[in-house]
């Protein structure tokens, strides 16, 4: 009887050690994210940009839209174009001066 009992005590601590091992663990989750914090340009800049190469480079108005922006110093701002057939880079700044309109 003694036997018994000592096998069952044995395949108790057996199971528990298994279960403590498979997810008790003390090791907490990373929860924190890396993330970017970018200032993006108004959109009235981006419209700007957006209206000023549709003249510039003789597109129709509905071609040409931004597709991103980037705050690149302190009063100024980067913004992407698609302009129909390609694409394009303006500079504006802050007061609603354009610094520099490029197709790429």
């Amino acid at each position: 009887m003694n036997l018994t009992i000592g096998l069952r005590l044995a395949g108790v601590m057996a199971a528990g050690l298994m279960v403590a091992s498979c997810g008790g663990g003390s090791e907490t989750p990373n929860t924190q994210t890396v993330r970017a914090t970018i200032v993006t340009a108004p959109a009235d800049l981006q419209l700007l940009c957006a209206s000023e190469a549709a003249n510039r480079f003789g597109f129709e108005q509905t071609s040409v839209f931004a597709t991103s922006s980037a705050q690149i110093e302190a009063a100024r701002y980067q913004v992407e174009l698609t302009t129909g057939p390609g694409t394009a880079t303006c500079v504006v700044e802050e007061s609603g001066t354009i610094v520099s309109l490029v197709q790429v």
